[in-house]
């Protein structure tokens, strides 16, 4: 089965929680611990939204995010930034690398589902 969306988060407590909230939506998830394995899981499963956290050891969320848009060869997803970093300058940098949406931490994880319901549905 496709995998709809990818949790890209080192926090195991945050990335749980967004998963177990999308399943329960009926939303086809995967889970990636760090950047370099979001970028991986975005070349082998092609999902159509990536929630990744920006600050994860090694591989943080902007540089994941720039090496999936310079991936000529993979359908692009919908990147959404989760970040404590809300200052414009930041949303600015995530922008430019790619991102298409911030959300700022701490988030209603009702909110971030309501939220990849209606871009999953807008892209049927």
């Amino acid at each position: 089965m496709a995998i709809s969306v990818l949790v890209v988060d080192d926090d195991d407590d945050i990335a749980m929680l967004l998963v177990s909230s999308l399943e329960r939506a009926g939303i086809t998830t995967a889970r990636a611990g760090n950047g370099r394995e979001g970028v991986d899981r975005v070349r082998a499963d092609r999902p159509r939204i990536v929630l990744m956290d920006w600050m994860m050891p090694g591989t943080d969320g902007i540089q994941a995010a720039r090496e999936i848009r310079r991936s000529t060869d993979i359908p692009q997803p919908h990147i959404i930034m989760l970040t404590a970093r809300v200052h414009s300058s930041d949303q600015e940098d995530a922008i430019r690398a790619g991102v298409d949406e911030v959300v700022a931490k701490p988030f209603r994880p009702r909110e971030v589902v309501g939220h990849v319901k209606e871009l999953l549905e807008l892209a049927s």
